[in-house]
């Protein structure tokens, strides 16, 4: 008997289309076993799309929200009793605007569910026994009364991350002001931590249009038209990140999930049921940090050892400045992160120390920038 974790690879041609999904949706819960297999008559049933924004799905920044309807009738017929939507935006954004914006208030009206902003709800503590930073974590408690969790992500680029997907969407029903402390705190390994409590019994990847260069929420569409479930989501991640052209170890999130045993991140270890990998991979653009390119700005990168984080985060940052066109704002200004960077004691001029390993160069002169990686939106108040 193969004992590997399943997950599977499914097209999803008429991604308008609620039949065409629904189908697709199906199709890709059969391949791995059916829903049937972890849900039971009279379940309480959550279902967490990515509303990151109010930011229609055809932008590749928020869930299809045809795949959460056919999740919702799918659990109505296997006898769930209550089925929750729920989601927190971003920080600084809207829940319940998001909600409007996605499609998703109509979806619950039209479908009588429960449509639950996390920024609004009860929250309990939850102890995490094992955890290598958080001990414990605030999580709704919708979450906690819910016996099966359905996690929807959109398979999308980050400024923090190669990819945010399964595992980082979890990160949307916590309290905003942890969102934020998870950058301080060490952000890959603070959800790792969340998902010990929080861990999906499934999660459908929405790769019905994804999101390529600036994402997570101004990158560029990709029509891609599929789909990818498993009951491990460490396993879902890992399929889709190969899909995205990316390498699993180089997201750091997945990487640790899959050493700390909260599922398989090894592509050879893993069932992959439906299309092959190869049939459906597509190269996904990521921002990437070029120290030349910013140089006619004024703009000087001194960077050794700095992970990925921080790279795509000061990335992210310049790319948002550029198509503002602030960029000429910070002329004249000196970046250096990471572990192994090094700057002269008598160094002069306007200087941002950026993340937790570059806190200690040169004391007393320029700023620091805090976090782990910081926060894009903390670093666009630093610098302008």
């Amino acid at each position: 008997m193969d004992l590997r974790p399943t997950a599977s690879v499914v097209r999803c041609e008429g991604v308008d289309d609620l039949e065409q999904v629904k189908d697709a949706v199906l199709r890709s819960l059969d391949l791995i076993g059916g829903l049937k297999t972890i849900l039971r008559r009279g379940d309480q049933v959550l279902i967490k799309p990515n509303l990151l924004a109010p930011r229609s799905y055809k932008s590749g920044a928020t869930t299809n929200p045809h795949i959460v309807a056919a999740l919702i009738d799918l659990s109505r017929q296997l006898g769930a009793k209550r089925i929750i939507v729920g989601e927190g935006a971003a920080v600084g954004h809207d829940t319940e605007k998001a909600f409007d914006e996605c499609g998703f208030r109509v979806l619950a009206t039209d479908k009588q569910v429960e449509l639950v902003d996390f920024k609004k709800s009860e929250f309990v503590p939850m102890s995490i026994s094992n955890g290598r930073v958080l001990r414990r974590i605030r999580v709704p408690k919708e979450l906690v009364d819910s016996d099966v969790i359905i996690n929807v992500p959109v398979m999308k680029t980050h400024d923090v991350f190669p990819a945010t997907l399964g595992l980082k969407n979890m990160k949307g029903i916590i309290p905003e002001r942890d969102k934020k402390r998870f950058h301080s705190w060490g952000l890959s390994q603070c959800i790792v931590d969340l998902n010990k409590v929080a861990l999906p019994q499934v999660s459908v990847i929405d790769g019905t249009i994804a999101m390529e260069g600036m994402g997570p929420a101004h990158g560029t569409p990709v029509n891609l038209g599929i789909l990818i479930s498993s009951f491990d989501t460490v396993a879902a991640d890992t399929v889709a990140s190969l899909v995205m052209g990316i390498d699993p170890q180089s997201i750091e999130y997945l990487r640790l999930a899959s050493e700390q045993g909260l599922g398989c991140g090894i592509i050879s270890e893993i069932e992959v049921r439906g299309l092959e990998v190869e049939e459906v991979k597509r190269k996904f653009s990521r921002l990437v940090l070029e120290s030349g390119e910013f140089l006619k700005h004024g703009i000087r990168i001194i960077e050794e050892g700095a992970c990925s984080g921080c790279r795509n985060t000061l990335s992210a940052v310049f790319s948002k400045l550029v198509s503002g066109d602030q960029i000429q704002l910070i002329g004249d200004t000196t970046f250096v992160l990471g572990q192994d960077a090094e700057l002269l004691a008598d160094f002069e001029g306007r200087l941002f120390k950026f993340g937790s390993c570059a806190k200690l160069i040169c004391p007393g002169k320029g700023k620091y920038i805090p976090g782990c990686p910081p926060h894009p939106e903390d670093v666009m108040e630093y610098v302008l």
